[in-house]
């Protein structure tokens, strides 16, 4: 084979191998599969809490009476006190917050998955950006023991915000597929 012929081959290869990797991407995080809100014994806010709306929208669906307990993963000590919800009092339903170890979605999950057994917890809306959804959903579902349904918050990166969101949920998707236990 000739060393030009070689090189055409390879670069069609590498190609297809892009091309592939942008339409995984394309469906994994900006479309993954997101469930319609139901009625659930948690709402998990996915930190940062503040990223995306994220916990805007749990709270906006706590109130319309999604579930009674919203639980918050703050991801830092002194974001605590940043969490007005951290210290709210609203009556129509309770909030967790708590500081996930590791600071992952791992982490995240592991304590969600602590809470629901020890709450007896059978379903759970997570609550997360979109393209944190597929991802999360996966890591998610191996720590929950009942029902996770996914909903994504309003927020809408920019292009240079997807660039950065399709190399790190690559990241991401295979640092999950390497650590398959919650």
């Amino acid at each position: 084979m000739r060393p030009r012929s070689r090189f055409r081959r390879v670069l069609a290869v590498l190609l297809a191998l892009a091309l592939t990797w942008l339409a995984a991407c394309f469906l994994l995080v900006v479309t993954p599969s997101v469930d319609r809100p139901a009625r659930s014994d948690a709402i998990l806010v996915l930190g940062s809490p503040t990223a995306d709306g994220r916990l805007d929208e749990a709270l906006r669906l706590a109130a319309a009476g999604y579930a009674g307990t919203v639980v918050i993963s703050i991801g830092w000590e002194r974001g605590r006190q940043r969490v007005a919800a951290c210290a709210d009092d609203d009556p129509r339903y309770r909030v967790i917050c708590f500081l996930p170890d590791p600071p992952t979605t791992r982490g995240e999950a592991q304590e969600l998955g602590r809470l629901a057994r020890q709450r007896q917890w059978d379903s759970v809306l997570v609550v997360t950006s979109t393209y944190h959804v597929s991802r999360a959903r996966l890591i998610v579902d191996r720590c929950m023991p009942g029902t996770v349904r996914m909903v994504a918050a309003p927020g809408k990166p920019s292009l240079v915000g997807w660039a950065y969101q399709f190399l790190y949920q690559t990241g991401g998707f295979a640092k999950a597929f390497v650590h398959r236990s919650c």
